[in-house]
């Protein structure tokens, strides 16, 4: 809760390079240091990029909590769309619906084609 008791917002953090990527760390010190919301991270183990809007079908998921300072946080050794898709669902993090989603901070450029 915020100073007047007020629920703060929830923002879901996460990216395709791992949650590890110092991108991935700053924008999170970034959205603490504005001590206004509540940060989530659901982001992949490893860097998973050039495959962002994939799925796993196949394999069994995990997640493992991670600490970074200010946050509730997860490594998930899916692809970033399920890690967004775990973030949303309730599966992560119970009886909570993100307010907010932000990818980001990627090493490089990142731009693509979508039909």
């Amino acid at each position: 809760m915020g100073e007047e008791g007020q629920i703060r917002p929830m923002i879901l953090v996460t990216n395709d390079d791992g949650i590890e990527a110092p991108g991935l760390r700053a924008l999170v010190r970034a959205l603490v240091a504005v001590d206004q919301y509540r940060i989530l991270v659901a982001a992949p183990h490893i860097d998973r990029s050039a495959i962002s809007h994939s799925i796993l079908w196949r394999h069994p998921l995990s997640a493992k909590k991670v600490d970074i300072d200010g946050a509730t946080a997860y490594a998930v050794s899916g692809t970033p769309a399920d890690c967004t898709s775990l973030g949303i669902s309730g599966t992560l993090f119970p009886d909570v619906i993100p307010n907010l989603v932000v990818s980001g901070i990627n090493l490089g450029s990142n731009y693509g084609y979508n039909a």
